[in-house]
C-alpha cells in the first residue's frame, strides 16, 4: 500500500466520523484497552452493502490493529500498574491528611516523615510508569487523544512538587530545632540561609502549581476521576497561589530585616493581665531585643515609667483615665482592643522592647537571684515578680522597680541555650497555644510580615465584618483603672441567648458575671476594689433596648488640657467623638473599630459577685431563608479568664442543620482569639 503523506491523511481524517464506542461506557485511561478491543464490542458501525467501503477506512482498520497489537503487549503491566497506582493514590491522600494534621499541630518532625512517605510513593509510581511501558503507550495514544500526553509530565510535575515540599518541611523542621540556639549564638547566617532555601522552593512550587492547574484542565476530559481531580485543583488553585505569594513575601520581609547591615531592634510589651486593659493588660515594663544579621547583639529590659518621665509631649488621655492621669503615656498607650492600634500608639511612645515570657521559666527550671535573695519557678513566677515590683527593694524614689526583669532576661536567656530537643518542642508546642488563646500577639509595621501575621491569627486584630455579612458578632472588653491587680483573682461568665425573628431581626440577651475571689491572699493589690470601664462590642446596627446592673460614671476631671498645650490623639479622638452619654442607661454609647459598642463603670469589690445585662436588638437584615449561612464571631479579650455560654433560636419553622434542633448550643470553659460558629438554616 503506497504511503501516504501526513499533511494529507490529517486533512482526510478530519472529515471521518470516529468509530463508535459502545456510549454505556465512560472513556477511562486505565480501561482504555477494554473499550477498544473488549468482547462483544463493535467497534465500527454496519455499513449498507451498496456502498463501497472508503479507501481511508482500511488505514484506520491499520492503525487499529497495530494499536491493538501494542495494547496487547502491555496489557499486563499496565493492569498491574493501574492497581498499584490506585493503592498509592490512597496511600498518599492519607499521608497527606496526616501532614496537615501534624503541620496545624506544629508537629514538624511528623509532618517531614509523612511528606517524606509521599515523596517515596509519587517517585515509586514514577518509576513503575516508565518500566511497564506507561510512558511510551501514552505518547502513543497521545495522537489520537492529545491529553494522554499530559499524564507523564503531570507525573513529572508532582514529584518534584513532592520533593520541593519535603525539602521546605525540613528546612522548617530545622528551624524549629535551631533557630533559638543560631540566634543565640550569633550564627544568623544559618538562620537566613535556611529562610532563603525555603523561599527559593516556594518560588519553584509556585511555577508548578501554574503548571499542574493547566495541566488538570487538560486531563479532565479524559475520565470523571480525571475531572474531579480537577476541579479540586480548580477549586484551590487561587487559594494555594494566594498563600504561596504572602508567604514567599513574608519571608522575603523577614529576610530584608536579619541581613540588614544596621541593628535591628525588637520590642514585645509586657502587659500585665492582673491589672487588665483593652488589648490585655498594664504595660508595666518593656524590653529591647537587639539583632544584628540575624544573630543577638543585646538584651535590655526597663520600666516603662522611666520611658514616659522622658516623654515630652503632651496628649490628652483616654476620658475614663482622666481620673488618675493627665498625661496619656506609653503606660496607658494600649488603650485599643485592637492590638495592631494599641502596638501602633505604644511605638509611637517608645523605641525599645524585649522578649519575656512565664514559659521560658518552665523549661529551664528555678532561677537563682542572690542580689534579691530569691528563687524563681514556673509556680511562683508572676506572684514573687508581682510582689517585687510593689513593695521589694527596688520600690524607693530613683530606683527601677522592675530592675528583677532586667536581672531575669540574660539568665534566661543564657539558660535557653541549654534545653534539650524535647523541651524546644514542648516550649514551641506552649507557645502556640498562647498564640491561639491570645496571651501572645505578634505586629509588625512591614505591611507584608503583618497580613501573614493576621491571616495567621496570631495579630489581635478586631474582626472586619464582611458587607454581605449574616450573623452576630461580639466582643467584651475590660480596663482596670486603679483597681490594683484584682484581675489576677477575678474570673468571668458570659453568656448570650439569641432569637432570630422571621423577619431577620435578632434579640440578644446577654449577660456579664464577675466573680472576685481574692482566695484569701493578704497583699493589699489582691484586696482593691476592681475600677473597670467595661466595653460590649456588636454589630454597628445594634439597638439597645434594655442595660441593668452597671455603676453611675465617677465625676470628670476638671482639669484644663487646652489652657495648658495638651493636644488631642488623633485615633482616640475618633472614637470618643461618636460615644453619646445615655441618661436613661448610665452608659456610652458609640462606634469603635467598625462596631458598635455599649460602654459602663462596672465595679467590683472583694469577694463579691456582680452581674451586668443588657439587650439588644439587630437591624433585621439577616437572610433567614430555606439553606443560608448564619455565622456567630466572639473575640476574646487578651488576658482575661473567661467563659462563653452561647445559644442561638432558629426562626419559627425553621431547625439549626448542626444540631438537628431549633437551638444550636456552644459552650467553652478555654476560649480561643476567635471563636467562630458557622450554621446553616434549614426548613422543617
Amino acid at each position: 500500500m503506497k504511503r501516504v503523506p501526513r499533511k494529507n491523511i490529517s486533512r482526510i481524517v478530519a472529515d471521518v466520523k470516529p468509530p463508535d464506542f459502545d456510549k454505556t461506557e465512560k472513556y477511562s485511561f486505565f480501561n482504555f484497552k477494554k473499550q477498544i478491543v473488549g468482547e462483544n464490542k463493535k467497534i465500527v458501525r454496519k455499513r449498507k452493502k451498496s456502498k463501497p467501503t472508503p479507501i481511508i477506512n482500511k488505514s484506520i482498520w491499520a492503525t487499529l490493529l497495530i494499536l491493538i497489537a501494542v495494547l496487547s503487549v502491555y496489557s499486563f503491566d499496565i493492569f498491574n500498574f493501574k492497581n498499584n497506582a490506585l493503592g498509592a493514590f490512597q496511600y498518599i491522600y492519607n499521608e497527606a491528611v496526616k501532614t496537615k494534621l501534624a503541620a496545624s499541630r506544629l508537629q514538624t518532625e511528623s509532618a517531614a516523615e509523612s511528606l517524606k512517605s509521599i515523596n517515596k510513593e509519587i517517585g515509586d509510581i514514577k518509576n513503575e510508569a516508565d518500566k511497564s511501558g506507561f510512558s511510551g503507550l501514552t505518547y502513543l495514544l497521545g495522537g489520537l487523544i492529545p491529553a494522554v500526553k499530559e499524564i507523564p509530565k503531570a507525573l513529572d510535575n508532582f514529584y518534584i512538587l513532592s520533593q520541593k515540599t519535603l525539602e521546605i518541611a525540613q528546612d522548617i523542621n530545622y528551624l524549629k530545632a535551631n533557630s533559638i540556639d543560631l540566634v543565640l549564638n550569633k550564627k544568623g547566617n544559618e538562620l537566613t540561609g535556611a529562610l532563603e532555601r525555603i523561599n527559593q522552593n516556594i518560588s519553584a512550587i509556585e511555577n508548578l502549581n501554574s503548571e499542574i492547574n493547566t495541566q488538570s484542565r487538560k486531563l479532565a476530559s479524559l475520565t470523571p476521576q480525571m475531572a474531579s481531580f480537577s476541579n479540586v485543583i480548580q477549586k484551590n488553585y487561587f487559594d494555594v497561589s494566594s498563600g504561596l505569594y504572602k508567604t514567599r513575601n513574608f519571608i522575603a520581609a523577614a529576610l530584608s530585616i536579619l541581613k540588614s547591615p544596621e541593628n535591628q531592634h525588637f520590642l514585645l510589651l509586657f502587659q500585665n493581665p492582673s491589672e487588665i486593659r483593652p488589648s490585655g493588660g498594664f504595660l508595666g515594663s518593656f524590653g529591647d531585643i537587639s539583632l544584628s544579621q540575624g544573630s543577638l547583639k543585646e538584651i535590655k529590659v526597663d520600666d516603662i515609667y522611666n520611658a514616659d518621665r522622658q516623654l515630652n509631649l503632651k496628649i490628652i488621655p483616654p476620658a475614663e483615665l482622666q481620673g488618675i492621669t493627665t498625661k496619656w503615656g506609653a503606660r496607658d498607650a494600649n488603650w485599643f482592643f485592637d492590638f495592631p492600634a494599641s502596638a501602633q500608639k505604644v511605638s509611637y511612645m517608645l523605641e525599645n522592647s524585649e522578649l519575656f515570657s512565664k514559659d521560658s521559666v518552665k523549661f529551664q527550671g528555678p532561677i537563682e537571684l542572690p542580689t534579691y535573695r530569691l528563687t524563681i519557678s514556673e509556680k511562683n513566677f508572676l506572684e514573687t515578680v508581682q510582689r517585687e515590683v510593689e513593695a521589694g527593694q527596688d520600690k524607693k524614689p530613683g530606683q527601677n522597680p522592675k530592675r528583677i526583669l532586667s536581672a531575669l532576661a540574660p539568665i534566661i536567656m543564657e539558660k535557653l541555650r541549654g534545653i534539650s530537643p524535647e523541651q524546644k518542642n514542648e516550649f514551641i508546642s506552649k507557645l502556640a497555644g498562647h498564640l491561639k488563646q491570645k496571651d501572645i500577639m505578634i505586629y509588625a509595621n512591614n505591611p507584608d510580615l503583618e497580613n501573614l501575621i493576621t491571616d495567621s491569627g496570631i495579630a489581635g486584630n478586631v474582626y472586619s465584618l464582611p458587607d454581605n455579612f449574616n450573623g452576630d458578632y461580639m466582643a467584651v472588653v475590660n480596663a482596670n483603672i486603679a483597681g490594683g491587680k484584682a484581675d489576677a483573682v477575678i474570673s468571668q461568665q458570659i453568656t448570650l441567648k439569641s432569637k432570630i425573628l422571621n423577619d431577620g431581626n435578632v434579640i440578644n440577651d446577654l449577660t456579664i458575671t464577675r466573680i472576685y475571689d481574692n482566695q484569701n491572699k493578704s497583699d493589699w493589690w489582691y484586696n482593691a476594689t476592681d475600677k473597670n470601664y467595661i466595653k460590649i462590642l456588636t454589630p454597628p446596627d445594634a439597638t439597645l433596648t434594655a442595660f441593668t446592673g452597671n455603676d453611675k460614671p465617677p465625676a470628670k476631671s476638671n482639669f484644663n488640657y487646652s489652657k495648658n498645650g495638651y493636644l488631642n490623639d488623633i485615633d482616640l479622638q475618633a472614637i470618643e467623638q461618636t460615644a453619646i452619654f445615655s441618661d436613661k442607661f448610665q452608659n456610652w454609647i458609640g462606634q469603635e473599630s467598625g462596631k458598635k459598642f455599649f460602654g459602663a463603670w462596672f465595679s467590683l469589690p472583694k469577694n463579691k459577685t456582680k452581674t451586668l445585662k443588657a439587650t439588644y436588638e439587630l437591624g433585621g437584615n439577616l437572610d433567614m431563608s430555606d439553606g443560608k449561612h448564619y455565622q456567630f464571631i466572639f473575640e476574646k479579650q487578651s488576658g482575661v479568664e473567661s467563659s462563653l455560654e452561647y445559644a442561638v433560636t432558629a426562626p419559627d419553622g425553621y431547625i439549626w442543620k448542626e444540631s438537628g434542633k431549633p437551638i444550636f448550643e456552644f459552650n467553652s470553659q478555654q476560649l480561643n482569639a476567635r471563636e467562630i460558629i458557622d450554621l446553616t438554616i434549614q426548613r422543617q
